[in-house]
């Protein structure tokens, strides 16, 4: 027996010690991850100056949009069902992935398509800056490889295999840091661009190959026989899930939109970009947090321990409020000194830096009370109650204030839609409650007995402990969104 299936059979953790363990894994991930994009961030500043780099965070800021909303909450779906049916169900979490990764792929190839052939037309008609063409182009490879490390990403989170996810965005964080810190000093604004597309080729090998090692070590395979029968999980999950990517990035695009076609546009985009920078800084360990917390939640209602699932819970949103917290106090307090790496000139956006550490806090704690809603399947609540009134108010309120306080109103406007949205969640949140639903529980006893639980294969009937996304690697995106 091979070190690492012995490492899989040991005895399981606790929740509380798989909790920590996931998060200890995808902080050292998060760290080369995120981290690098803040570095790059920093040092294209530095490189290309105040203007370029305001242009470099608009073309960035466009990819993301776009990846946010051709991932169709892919990854996050991966997360999910994964996790719920890793243990009781290995071969339908199987082809889950594949239903998944078959419509992914799709996806991924006809928007970096169609990004390159508007890419012209999106720089000169759009943006007011044609000269930005080429690297919008160039960014259509960074889309694709953006659609699909996402769902790779949320694969591995539902698989609790955050050791190999870690060791992955370790390996393409410092890839990243090198080619794109090395083609932008050699190719300005286009070569940072390019430096994107090379290391999301990277991250894709890497996760691809980490996905096929963890999916062995569990007894899952990943076929495409028969996926057409998981459709239903596109459109009760996955669709309600992509409509809050097609409001909340396109709100915050329009409203940056907005924001660089005013005069002087593109600096105050670069002091909007730095301080959304230290947010998502900020932002980041409740980002873990919340990766852990989600694939813990839906692995113990898809066995329908309900004790287990409340404390995940609970555990989950008093870590993420904690660390939100404490993160933006510290961020704020030394905001001016932080700005300042981004250049000397960055020092004026210190007031735009206060208001997006005010909006990282309901930002962070809505993030941990959605758990209940994603869990309990109420995805579609979430968009018309939650999603679209937070981004039309984040968008409306731009319209207000971004033509006379410049990045100034663009982050009062976020900061609006995102206490509107905490409002809306906590209501929401105590109506719902952390019952599972009666079939929930009665899934126990059938999923004990069923042959999918084969003995021969340990490590699909516990945790995998050995090996346990980050926007951040979620997402993500994130989230992040990737980079």
């Amino acid at each position: 027996m091979s070190m690492n299936a012995t490492a899989s059979i040991v005895q399981p953790l606790s929740l509380q010690q798989r909790l920590q363990t996931g998060i200890a894994y995808n902080t050292i991930g998060a760290v080369f991850n995120q981290g690098s994009t803040f570095a790059v961030n920093i040092i294209v500043a530095n490189l290309l100056g105040r203007q370029v780099f305001g242009e470099y965070a608009m073309v960035q800021g466009t990819l993301a949009t776009m990846a946010l909303i051709s991932q169709l909450a892919a990854g996050y779906t991966a997360t999910k069902y994964v996790a719920e049916f890793r243990s009781t169900d290995p071969r339908r979490a199987g082809g889950i992935l594949g239903m998944l990764m078959v419509f992914s792929a799709g996806v991924a190839g006809i928007v970096g398509l169609t990004l390159l052939v508007i890419s012209g037309w999106l720089a000169g008609s759009v943006l007011k800056a044609p000269g930005l063409g080429t690297a919008l182009a160039i960014g259509s490879g960074v889309l694709v490889f953006a659609v699909l490390n996402g769902l790779l990403m949320g694969a591995l989170a539902g698989l609790e295999s955050y050791r190999r996810l870690a060791r992955a965005l370790v390996w393409s964080g410092l890839a990243y840091l090198v080619v794109c810190t090395g083609l932008a000093w050699r190719g300005g604004l286009n070569g940072a661009v390019a430096g994107l597309a090379f290391s999301g080729l990277f991250q894709f090998v890497l996760l691809a190959v980490a996905l096929r090692k963890e999916c062995s070590l569990q007894g899952i395979t990943i076929h495409y026989a028969g996926i057409a029968r998981e459709r239903s999980i596109l459109l009760k999950f996955a669709l309600p899930g992509a409509l809050s990517g097609f409001t909340s990035m396109p709100a915050l695009w329009l409203a940056s939109a907005l924001l660089v076609r005013q005069p002087n546009g593109y600096s105050q985009m670069a002091l909007y970009s730095a301080a959304y920078a230290l947010m998502t800084v900020v932002l980041f360990l409740p980002g873990i947090t919340n990766n852990v917390g989600m694939s813990l939640i839906n692995h113990h209602k898809g066995a329908g321990k309900e004790p287990e699932f409340r404390r995940a819970f609970w555990m989950n949103l008093a870590a993420s409020t904690t660390t939100v917290i404490v993160g933006a106090c510290v961020v704020a307090v030394f905001g001016p000194e932080l700005l300042r790496l981004f250049g000397r000139n960055f020092s004026d956006g210190y007031s735009v830096l206060a208001i997006m550490m005010a909006a990282a806090v309901p930002e962070g704690l809505t993030v941990a009370l959605n758990q209940v809603m994603q869990s309990q399947g109420k995805m579609w609540l979430a968009v018309f109650a939650i999603n679209l009134p937070r981004d039309t108010t984040i968008l409306l309120v731009a319209l207000w204030l971004v033509p006379f306080h410049g990045a100034l109103g663009l982050a009062t406007g976020y900061l609006s839609g995102r206490l509107l949205a905490l409002i809306v969640m906590s209501v929401l949140v105590v109506r719902i409650g952390l019952a599972l639903p009666p079939e929930e529980d009665a899934k126990l006893p059938a999923a004990a007995a069923s042959p999918a639980c084969n003995p021969a294969h340990p490590a699909t009937t516990a945790p995998v402990i050995g090996c346990p996304l980050c926007r951040s690697t979620e997402c993500s995106t994130d989230r992040s969104s990737g980079k």
